[in-house]
């Protein structure tokens, strides 16, 4: 009975370190408010260069995912933005939002990133996105036997 008490209170004191902060994730958000927001088409549009080097599918997965995870307006990311200088992902996300989107990529692509997703080495939204596309461009390009 105790034990489960002592596990209650534990929980409950190790919650905020896990939860996203929504005092910086509103902060962002304000910040982002200053520019325009883009429809799904036009947001895509800023990653294909040259044009279909990056696929459709790929990127609606990344700005429906990214803002399920941050909480954060996708529509005003551009791929400059740098994920933890400028929009705090780690602090305005889950805690365990990598592991997250390594299950949602293997859910809707059916490859496994996980031993390779290392998001501390990603710079910006555009390398997010470069990291995934080649992922996908590797597995399309391994020959069928």
């Amino acid at each position: 009975m105790w034990q489960s008490v002592v596990n209650y209170l534990r929980n409950l004191r190790a919650y905020p370190d896990l939860s996203p902060d929504i005092g910086i994730r509103r902060r962002i958000n304000a910040q982002l408010r200053k520019r325009s927001s883009l429809s799904l088409e036009d947001w895509t549009r800023l990653f294909t260069h040259p044009p279909s080097a990056v696929s459709k599918q790929l990127l609606t997965f990344i700005y429906t995912k990214l803002s399920d995870y941050s909480g954060l307006d996708v529509g005003r990311l551009r791929p400059s933005d740098r994920l933890i200088e400028d929009l705090q992902i780690p602090l305005v996300c889950w805690f365990d939002w990598p592991n997250q989107l390594c299950a949602d990529f293997y859910e809707t692509f059916q490859i496994d990133i996980t031993e390779e997703f290392d998001e501390s080495l990603l710079e910006t939204v555009e390398d997010l996105v470069c990291f995934l596309n080649q992922r996908l461009q590797s597995i399309d390009s391994i020959p069928s036997g």
